[in-house]
């Protein structure tokens, strides 16, 4: 009986198992919707009764697709961040509060103005934002102490799901790493935790290992449930972004690779961190190696290309992205690059990076009475390129090798030759867009002791290569100081509105 590997993604807005032969050949794939993000005021929650339930759904359906295909291990990813806690008896506490969640956004400025963020800082190489454990967990317990109260356990989504699997607790080094690790010691910081009133929290915290060693093995209950064999090695779960850049085969440092998903990401693998109170972006460890993946998130990267062109229905609208895409292509083809002096920020959900600023947003400058729906279209696309440079020049990297791009947005490729044309770098798309899954199979290949990951996940993939244009290049070189100037004095804008809102 032929052997597969199964990959398992638990995303925010979707559920994805996959199914492996051993070349990296996809055998089988389920993709489910996830339970709906709700709340309000600041609130993203999802159910994680809900989100287990389509998990099983998922690996049930997997099962039956693959007659006569005998699974041999299971390697698992998930979203990061937020806070899914569990009592004494399994049982969730409350609906998980996600990574985006920014009710304790307030107590940002009181981190900076106590030093606390300074501590966290110099532990994991991170900027705090308002979705991550430490700050999620002062929040419950100053606004619901009786469901802090219940908290036995704190998980990342990936750790619940593993949990649930084998009935084992831990997370591997990636979903560890914010906000509380210590990059030296690989171990939870005291002054970390105490800065950020959560020295309580440590307790709570599961144990962090390699994502490449064995969580356990799939329960005989789970077993029953979904037809997968009892005793199939699960993997630790990891970071869904640490499974994508082991899926893309990245181990070295100094290689780089950009998502262009509905929020933008650019990750920069490194082999050190300088120690700094107030770090750009976040850092996580790799899933399966003692590299560091600095990571830069900008809040929005395809949404503004949604959000563009959902204001445009009837000449932008279309069936499915491919078609919107094209319209959009075709409405700014004839714009130069510069779009007519036309610049987007594209701050429509605050930033993160390349620096936090939950309050600003986005806006064109340099509009005047002959500008046209091409060029905002043009600048909009113009925008998020800038926003990835953006990041580049804040952690003091030039790329000149090739920048892997993936996300929905690779698949435009008029957009991908402006990112190459903005940061001056070849960019390689691969044809395949399941690099996350794949890296997840091969983790967990690793686990169940099917060899070293690195070597596991080679496959072939056929790659587009958008080579700069070196004029256009040399054009965006002279206006991306204007771009800078605009972010920058945006940022100013924002504390000083606050200012006249505090005065009212």
């Amino acid at each position: 009986m032929a052997a597969v590997r199964l990959g398992l993604d638990v995303g925010t807005t979707s559920i994805k198992t996959a199914a492996y032969d051993p070349a990296g050949r996809l055998l089988a794939l389920v993709e489910k919707p996830a339970p709906q993000v709700t709340g309000r005021e600041g609130k993203s929650e999802q159910d994680m009764d809900a989100v287990w339930a389509v998990v099983l759904d998922a690996l049930s359906n997997m099962t039956e697709k693959l007659r006569g295909l005998q699974p041999e291990s299971l390697g698992v990813s998930a979203q990061g961040d937020g806070f899914w806690a569990i009592d004494h008896d399994g049982n969730a506490v409350s609906p998980a509060m996600l990574w985006n969640d920014t009710r304790a956004a307030s107590r940002l400025h009181w981190l900076d103005s106590t030093g606390a963020s300074g501590k966290v800082g110099r532990a994991c190489h991170t900027s705090l934002w308002p979705g991550t454990s430490g700050m999620l967990w002062v929040w419950l317990k100053q606004n619901e102490p009786e469901l802090a109260d219940r908290v036995a356990h704190v998980f990342t989504c990936g750790d619940w799901i593993g949990w649930k699997l084998t009935g084992n607790v831990a997370t591997d080094f990636s979903d560890g790493s914010i906000p509380f690790l210590d990059f030296n010691t690989r171990a939870y910081d005291d002054e970390a935790l105490n800065a950020l009133d959560c020295a309580d929290l440590k307790s709570k915290l599961a144990t962090p290992q390699s994502a490449a060693s064995m969580l356990g093995r799939l329960s005989p209950e789970i077993a029953k449930a979904t037809g997968l064999p009892e005793g199939l090695p699960v993997s630790t779960p990891t970071l869904d972004l640490a499974a994508m850049i082991v899926g893309m085969g990245m181990d070295q440092p100094g290689q780089t690779m950009m998502i262009m998903g509905t929020t933008a990401v650019v990750n920069i693998l490194t082999d050190s961190v300088e120690p700094c109170d107030q770090p750009v972006g976040a850092s996580a460890f790799h899933a399966t190696s003692d590299l560091i993946i600095r990571i830069l998130a900008p809040t929005t990267g395809a949404a503004a290309f949604n959000w563009f062109t959902e204001l445009h229905p009837m000449s932008l609208g279309g069936d499915c992205p491919s078609e919107i895409a094209g319209k959009l292509n075709e409405l700014v083809s004839s714009v130069p690059p510069g779009a007519n002096g036309v610049t987007f920020l594209p701050y429509l959900n605050g930033e993160r990076a390349p620096f936090v600023e939950p309050s600003i947003t986005a806006s064109f400058h340099g509009l005047t009475a002959r500008s046209t729906k091409a060029d905002m279209g043009r600048a909009v696309l113009e925008g998020g390129a800038m926003s990835l440079r953006h990041c580049f020049e804040m952690e003091g990297v030039n790329p000149t090798q090739p920048v892997l791009l993936t996300g929905g947005g690779s698949k435009n490729s008029l957009w991908c030759q402006i990112i190459a044309d903005v940061i001056g770098a070849p960019t390689l798309v691969s044809e395949a867009s399941d690099q996350g899954l794949w890296g997840a199979a091969s983790i967990g290949a690793a686990a169940a002791g099917l060899g070293d990951v690195m070597s596991l996940v080679k496959r072939e993939e056929r790659t587009i290569c958008y080579t700069p244009n070196a004029e256009n290049h040399k054009f965006y070189d002279k206006i991306f100081p204007r771009y800078r100037l605009l972010s920058d004095n945006a940022r100013k804008l924002v504390s000083q509105l606050q200012e006249l809102d505090d005065v009212k």
